[in-house]
């Protein structure tokens, strides 16, 4: 049976591993190149919109440039013209012939793809300018600027409306041609330093042909946003617009970000699948095989325990390792094992309370036996006195003796009962709170008389606290140890009650002078009907501290007796009320 676990569930876990293994080779030839690409641009369509929020913070340029750096995407802000918005460190300013139109600032990025020296060499303050523009309306959009035999020339959007590669796409464009004088030149000292993305050539290439689609079109604006793809240098790239809407404001974002050579690192990947497939399949093997006996353990572990417990022995548990089904039936198990566990060491108990139990029944026949003999001899002989006439003038003593005889049998019998019932560990005692000094005080009013006859001290040293237990069994208890400290006190001689607060407990005390107690009597003296030779003459069932000694365990409380430097002190502790 367990081979035969062990090698399903080694077919099972190698069916799952090859199916996962075939899964995941379709899934990268088919479609990881698609699945790539989409989250290139989802990421590129976050970066857009993490790119409005910084330039809304510290600008466009910076902006463009911060996300350049970190995630390695060109970002720009364009107008709705397709022109980069706020060109401050690259352009120069011409200031027109006809003064109406006052002076023009012509940011180059247009015209050099890249930052050149000869953009510098051609473009001086002072120099005579001519500037052929695409006007839409009122704007007008350079796109040739010439200074004596030289120029600049955006070639993107000249060849379409010029010459043998002229698109009659944009036939429709109107023209115009200004003449002034440059009177600023703003280019950064060195190429390095340009800003970027100006000297990023084939992302302006794409502004500019975005520019150039936009005019096509005759300027109007594009409602939704656009995905493409380009390629240079076969490198591959994917570029977004996103036409800006916020706060009736015009232009594009314009995105681009490059693609990985996906064909090349696919190609790749299938001539390593024969190799990678090898390897994976024997370690397949090997995993599904450590795999099954690792799930056929717990089953193993389960059947060897259970026949244990078949067997009744209860010593070994299952270790619950996990929360699933296998982690829920051995707790199942070892629940079961630790109740039939429980139940037969309660049958055990049960046998042997019912074996002390009869002992108790012996043992209690044998002491009412013992103690109601002397009682019913008095008794038989005082009758047999009355009865003859002997002595008539002491006829009330006779019947004062048999009284006292009957009295002490009636408390005997009444302890004799509550002690079997207590000690059959079948009744339990409601517990409630209650006030202990109050118990203690009314226990000495109720033993005032006997204090009085022996003429005792009692001494009370009492706090007010509220104790857990039955109130009238710990009563009882109180008036035992008095009752008992009374009888074993010389006359005129001293008896203190404590109460001591150490804390979560409550410790009651009764210390009375007199003789200390032998170690053989403080072994014995919590059994019942057991007097020591000291004090077997005292008067006394037998059964007080026997009782008191059983209500005490009822309420699991720590009890004992000492000798102390004057007697003997009983004490017991309580739960204080929280």
């Amino acid at each position: 049976m367990t081979k035969s676990i062990v090698f399903k569930w080694f077919l099972l876990t190698a069916l799952l591993f090859s199916t996962l293994f075939l899964v995941m080779g379709i899934t990268q030839n088919y479609f990881f190149e698609k699945y790539y690409i989409d989250r290139k641009s989802d990421t590129l369509r976050l970066d857009m919109k993490e790119y409005t929020e910084r330039a809304a913070m510290m600008g466009a340029e910076a902006a463009s440039q911060e996300l350049y750096k970190h995630n390695r995407v060109w970002i720009t802000e364009l107008d709705e013209y397709g022109r980069i918005r706020d060109v401050e460190d690259y352009y120069i300013e011409v200031k027109l012939k006809d003064e109406a139109q006052g002076r023009w600032r012509i940011p180059m990025y247009s015209f050099a793809g890249e930052f050149s020296a000869d953009v510098l060499s051609s473009l001086t303050v002072g120099d005579e300018v001519i500037i052929d523009t695409v006007n839409i309306g009122e704007e007008r959009i350079p796109y040739h600027i010439q200074t004596g035999s030289t120029g600049v020339v955006n070639l993107n959007l000249a060849h379409k409306l010029h010459g043998p590669q002229a698109d009659q796409a944009y036939s429709h464009l109107s023209t115009g041609l200004y003449k002034g004088t440059i009177t600023e030149t703003v280019f950064p000292e060195r190429p390095e330093d340009i800003a970027f993305p100006y000297q990023e050539h084939y992302f302006l290439e794409q502004v500019k042909e975005f520019q150039a689609g936009l005019l096509a079109e005759q300027g109007q604006p594009l409602q939704d946003s656009k995905e493409w793809g380009a390629v240079e240098n076969f490198a591959e790239y994917k570029l977004i617009s996103e036409p800006i809407r916020e706060h009736g404001a015009k232009g594009y974002i314009l995105a681009m970000t490059s693609l990985q050579p996906v064909d090349e690192a696919i190609g790749v990947i299938r001539q390593f699948y024969p190799y990678f497939l090898g390897v994976a399949l024997l370690c397949m093997l090997v995993l599904a095989f450590v795999l099954s006996k690792w799930l056929a353990k717990p089953l193993l572990s389960i059947n060897r325990i259970t026949g244990k417990i078949a067997a009744m022995d209860f010593t070994e548990k299952l270790p619950v390792g996990s929360e699933d089904e296998i982690g829920q039936l051995s707790r199942n198990i070892n629940h079961l094992s630790s109740r039939m566990e429980g139940y037969i060491e309660q049958l055990k108990r049960d046998l042997d309370q019912e074996k002390r139990l009869e002992k108790t029944r012996k043992e209690f026949i044998a002491g009412v036996s013992h103690e109601l003999k002397t009682p019913l001899a008095v008794m038989k002989s005082c009758l047999a006195i009355i009865k003859d006439g002997i002595a008539a003038e002491k006829r009330e003593h006779y019947f004062q003796a048999m009284e006292e005889e009957i009295e002490r049998m009636d408390l005997l019998v009444v302890n004799m009962l509550d002690l079997a019932k207590f000690a059959s560990g079948t009744y339990k005692p409601e517990m409630a709170p209650f006030a202990i000094d109050q118990a203690i005080a009314e226990a000495a009013r109720s033993l005032a008389e006997p204090i009085g006859e022996k003429n005792l001290t009692l001494t009370l040293n009492l706090c007010s606290l509220r104790v857990v237990g039955h109130q009238g069994l710990i009563s009882r208890v109180i008036t035992n140890f008095l009752s008992n400290a009374i009888r074993h006190t010389e006359e005129g001689g001293a008896i203190a009650i404590a109460v001591s607060d150490k804390g979560q407990t409550a410790e009651i005390s009764v210390e009375n002078q007199g003789s200390p107690l032998a170690e053989a009597d403080r072994k014995k003296i919590w059994e019942q009907f057991y007097r020591g030779e000291a004090r077997a003459a005292k008067a006394g069932t037998g059964l007080g501290l026997a009782l008191s000694k059983e209500i005490l365990e009822l309420h699991h409380g720590v009890y004992g007796v000492e000798n102390t430097r004057d007697g003997v002190r009983f004490f017991f502790t309580l739960p204080v009320q929280p």
